[in-house]
């Protein structure tokens, strides 16, 4: 029953992979539901979260009644139509909550289009044309529906009469941004609002990093269409190539800030693309019945509020809430020659910035100071979930104060 499923899916302390992993033990939410404490144990010395031992199910209920009120359906990771690109992945929510249909997308060309929210004129632009071109060409869009480069890659893939999906960082009866709504009730009409948290649940800045492995799970391939040098976008691209995804972008602007991380990109083996066909005719052979080029159609131009939106040629980007540490670079030039290189890296000043970081993000970096550490070391360092430490360690990137490496490992970023 989808309650036991609601259950386990809202268990504090327990993330989707230890989540999955009962679900291989025991076989069902249900009965995970009706296992006591011993049973619950892997090893007689282990611990069991207190939140599996408490059986209330008023809360699940809740949830079950406001979905039904709002006409939002649920998915669960054993029902047939669950993705199976997205079970494929090493943390899928066992739980998915959705409004509209559900796309088959298996059997589609799913592309996800990604970039920042303070957008230049010329991204939006980009973005609402490549969204429509990937779609009359035959690709089901998906984006997160944030503001700037999401929204307009949505926009354009609409214009072409064509099936969108949305996964978003708060439950699928919030509107966020609220500048969203009509946009959103179009989405819901023409494809579906996904996401893994429960109705009512607000938007909170570390969902968003968390919700991207699910839009990279859901696509052949993700397209960067504009993002500065620290951008949640280029975090999607990372956890794409993890995923084995293809990663595409546009060249950007030189020099203009707005696109700094393209020309990364760009750098290190990004497909380059000029149109939407560029992206799907790496696909044509997967679905020859699907995917075909079709006219790029009239320019796309931008509403007068769209254009009032843009971030002007030449100016900064926007302050960030917290700033960076001071030199710190989580994507050193890749021109660099070796001989301009110290022997030993700089790194920066933890101690530096502390004050700055949540509790979540101060445990992860002060295991950092150890060295390069795996992911799942810093998880047993810390004693935090995993999901949460994933979370911590994607914002701790965006700021400029860690650096990713190969294999999900982690080191902190470097002075320049």
């Amino acid at each position: 029953m989808l309650k036991y499923w609601i259950w386990l899916s809202t268990r504090e302390g327990v993330n989707n992979v230890q989540s999955m992993a009962l679900l291989s033990r025991f076989g069902s939410a249900e009965a995970v539901y009706q296992a006591d404490e011993d049973a619950l144990k892997a090893s007689p010395d282990d611990r069991v979260p207190p939140s599996l031992l408490n059986k209330d199910l008023v809360g699940a209920e809740i949830i079950l009644q406001q979905c039904y009120q709002k006409s939002i359906h649920i998915m669960t990771i054993q029902d047939a139509s669950y993705p199976g690109r997205l079970r494929a992945i090493s943390d899928p929510p066992i739980v998915l909550y959705y409004k509209g249909v559900f796309p088959a997308v298996d059997t589609s060309p799913v592309i996800a289009m990604v970039g920042t929210r303070k957008a230049s004129a010329y991204g939006l632009m980009q973005a609402k044309r490549l969204g429509y071109q990937i779609a009359k060409c035959g690709g089901i869009v998906v984006s997160g529906g944030a503001a700037g480069i999401d929204t307009m890659c949505l926009v354009g893939a609409l214009s072409a009469n064509r099936p969108v999906i949305t996964v978003l960082g708060c439950g699928v009866d919030v509107v966020y941004p609220p500048e969203n709504k009509t946009l959103f009730d179009d989405v819901a009409y023409h494809g579906c609002l996904i996401s893994e948290y429960p109705p009512q649940t607000p938007a909170t800045g570390s969902h968003f990093p968390v919700r991207n492995r699910i839009i990279s799970a859901l696509s052949l391939g993700v397209v960067v269409v504009e993002a500065p040098k620290r951008s949640g976008a280029l975090i999607t691209a990372n956890r794409a190539l993890e995923q084995g995804r293809d990663v595409f972008t546009i060249p950007g602007n030189v020099g203009t800030a707005t696109c700094e991380g393209n020309i990364q990109l760009l750098r290190e083996g990004a497909i380059v693309v000029e149109d939407g066909w560029d992206v799907m005719r790496e696909y044509v052979q997967l679905y020859p019945e699907l995917v075909s080029r079709q006219p790029s159609g009239k320019p796309m131009q931008l509403t007068p509020a769209q254009q009032r939106s843009a971030v002007k040629p030449g100016a900064p980007l926007p302050p960030r809430t917290r700033k960076p540490a001071k030199n710190a670079k989580l994507y050193p030039a890749s021109d660099t020659k070796a001989i301009d290189k110290p022997n030993r890296k700089a790194y920066i000043d933890v101690q530096e910035i502390l004050d700055a970081l949540s509790p979540d993000e101060k445990a992860a970096i002060l295991d950092l100071t150890k060295g390069e550490r795996h992911i799942d070391q810093i998880i047993a360092a810390t004693s935090l979930p995993a999901a949460r430490i994933a979370s911590a360690l994607t914002l701790l990137q965006i700021k400029g104060y860690v650096k990713a490496l190969p294999g999900k490992r982690f080191e902190l970023a470097e002075k320049e």
